[in-house]
């Protein structure tokens, strides 16, 4: 009987999970007077390679009518960097839904995410020697040999609705069964019960100060959208400085 009790438990909660997770995203597409809203856009403001550096300046714009909320640093370091599979394209990335197959000693550092308000901007720079060398966190792969990359691809992770409210959501569910994710078989706990990693999430901005930790979690939050912007043409060293 506990066992079943137990098993019960943790159906409901990976269900209620799954509805906390897409009810905002549901109610938005089906409610009456339903119409498209303006988008969040990344826009390049600078771009210069010298003989030692790479600048790169740009904005994000908030045309919604409703808070978003915006990776700022994926884990302790502000961005990972490195060189895609087809050896072109160098990608800067700020995102925490991405799948990993690195297997760590101790766990990453949580990434951030600021709040950015309806019709705001804000702007960022980045200032990076050359040759550019790799720096990841969730991304495979060690430091190729030199070469010249062709293409620079940024991405930005935001969450367009209210973050910490939906952190907030998720953990009250899971707090109403006694049921953790070590209550479930590792082989299925991924596939099926992705919600119960959601309570390892932190500070979900308990002080109203804009900002909100999240630990890296196999991709259990989902619904992170990305900013993406790409510049063709360009000549940037790659590979060790030695």
């Amino acid at each position: 009987m506990k066992t079943a009790a137990r098993l019960a438990g943790i159906v409901a909660v990976c269900c209620l999970c799954n509805m906390v997770s897409h009810a905002q995203e549901a109610d938005e597409a089906s409610g009456p007077g339903h119409s498209e809203r303006a988008t969040v856009t990344i826009e390049l403001t600078r771009f210069e390679v010298s003989d030692s550096c790479l600048a790169l300046d740009y904005r994000i714009k908030n045309g919604s009518d409703h808070d978003v909320w915006v990776c700022s640093r994926p884990s302790s370091i502000p961005f990972e960097m490195y060189l895609t599979q087809d050896k072109q394209s160098l990608l800067i990335r700020k995102r925490l839904d991405v799948p990993t197959t690195v297997i760590w000693h101790r766990p990453p550092a949580p990434g951030t995410y600021v709040r950015l308000n309806a019709g705001a901007d804000q702007r960022e720079s980045l200032l990076i020697d050359l040759p550019v060398e790799p720096v990841t966190v969730y991304a495979s792969g060690g430091t190729e040999s030199a070469s010249t990359v062709t293409r620079l691809a940024v991405e930005i992770g935001f969450y367009d609705e209210d973050l910490p409210a939906l952190i907030d959501n998720i953990i009250a569910v899971a707090d109403m069964f006694r049921v953790t994710s070590w209550d479930v078989p590792w082989e299925i706990l991924d596939t099926y019960f992705r919600g119960l990693r959601v309570p390892r999430l932190l500070n979900a901005d308990p002080y109203g100060q804009g900002y909100v930790h999240i630990e890296y979690n196999g991709q259990a939050l989902t619904g992170e959208k990305v900013l993406r912007m790409e510049i063709n043409g360009v000549s940037i060293p790659y590979g060790t400085k030695h």
